[in-house]
């Protein structure tokens, strides 16, 4: 695997954790889908989109979509989670239970 092609995947990864601290969060204000995709992106995508401002530079994802639709899909992907399989959700009785 290339250099450049595994900080972008790493990159992606950071993107995806971020996301998903911002969707988690958004989970526990019991917003909708759209709340938990602003929140992800707002969490994922935040820092850069400030340090590109702040440098004077272009947004990065403006110019790629991919940012974007990383950190919608892990708010659709955890809601959906949420949704379906209800183990998952925070104080579940069948998580308290097999925590101890």
């Amino acid at each position: 695997m290339q250099i450049p092609s595994l900080l972008l995947w790493l990159d992606y990864f950071g993107v995806v954790v971020f996301a998903t601290s911002g969707a988690i969060v958004a989970a526990h204000k019991r917003l909708d889908p759209v709340g938990l995709m602003l929140a992800a992106t707002v969490t994922g995508i935040g820092g850069g989109t400030l340090r590109d401002l702040l440098l004077d530079r272009p947004v990065f994802w403006l110019a790629a979509w991919q940012y974007v639709a990383l950190t919608a899909g892990t708010a659709l992907f955890l809601y959906a989670l949420g949704w379906f399989a209800p183990a998952f959700r925070a104080g579940s009785p069948r998580i308290v239970r097999s925590t101890g």
